[in-house]
């Protein structure tokens, strides 16, 4: 099966589900100790999903929260739970689909940031990265959309971690002066990362090995920031944008 045709079947058991939609709560993140480990990368809101009741999004909730060292350790967790992962073929993927009680649509306002997301069934959690320039968000949470069997009783939930970019005074104040009606230019869906992913397995089945964690990298490199005489030439939303396709660059880290 090639990738055309599991996105079209993937397509059509979206026509046979029943929706359901909750709100995902955004809780901000400041990292304990960078140098030895990140839940998300700066620059980003990082969905983490996995069935509703999974311990593991509590254990996320009260590392950001708490920021005594904890987030370190979960995070090495996730990275190690990610690393054991193995690639699988397009049917496979779309076989998983089917198979899933519940997959999801992520979404910020009427922007779609991933789709047909769902947990791995040996392991759990799946890890959606978002880039994101520092600006008001509104509305000020994201939407899980689930696409259920009919009838069936389980169901997915998930948290988002917001780890702010750093930015110069300047910058902050332009992405702060876009419009109210603009504000969904602030958050985007992630570019591709290493070739260790597929980009439709990623998307379709968040069951590849080691997604996250090339953040670290994504952590370490940095770009200049925007010179202020460029940012009044701008104005605020397209230095706004030019601040969200920088993350975008930097937490994708194409390599080609």
């Amino acid at each position: 099966m090639d990738r055309s045709t599991a996105l079209q079947l993937a397509a059509d058991e979206l026509e046979e589900r029943e929706l359901r939609k909750t709100p995902i709560e955004i809780i901000d993140y400041t990292p304990s100790d960078p140098a030895r480990g990140l839940l998300t990368p700066p620059g980003s809101i990082m969905v983490f999903l996995d069935r509703a009741g999974a311990p593991v999004l509590d254990r996320i909730r009260e590392a950001v929260r708490d920021g005594n060292g904890a987030d370190v350790r979960l995070a090495q967790e996730i990275k190690e739970l990610f690393a054991a992962r193995e690639k699988v073929s397009y049917y496979r993927a779309y076989r998983l689909l089917r198979e899933a009680e519940s997959f999801a649509t992520i979404r910020y306002g009427g922007r779609t940031l991933a789709t047909h997301v769902f947990p791995s069934v040996e392991a759990g959690l799946a890890a959606i990265e978002n880039p994101y320039n520092g600006g008001r968000l509104s509305p000020g949470e994201l939407t899980l959309v689930e696409h259920v069997v009919p009838g069936a009783a389980g169901g997915l939930a998930a948290v988002a971690v917001r780890h702010m970019p750093p930015l110069t005074a300047a910058e902050q104040a332009a992405v702060e002066q876009v419009p109210d009606d603009q504000l969904e230019m602030n958050l985007t869906l992630r570019a591709d990362c290493c070739d260790s992913w597929t980009g439709f397995v990623e998307q379709l089945a968040q069951i590849t090995h080691a997604t996250m964690y090339c953040m670290m990298e994504a952590a370490a490199r940095q770009e200049a920031p925007l010179p202020p005489e460029e940012i009044d030439r701008l104005g605020p939303a397209a230095s706004a944008r030019r601040l969200l396709n920088r993350r975008r660059d930097l937490l994708g880290h194409n390599h080609a």
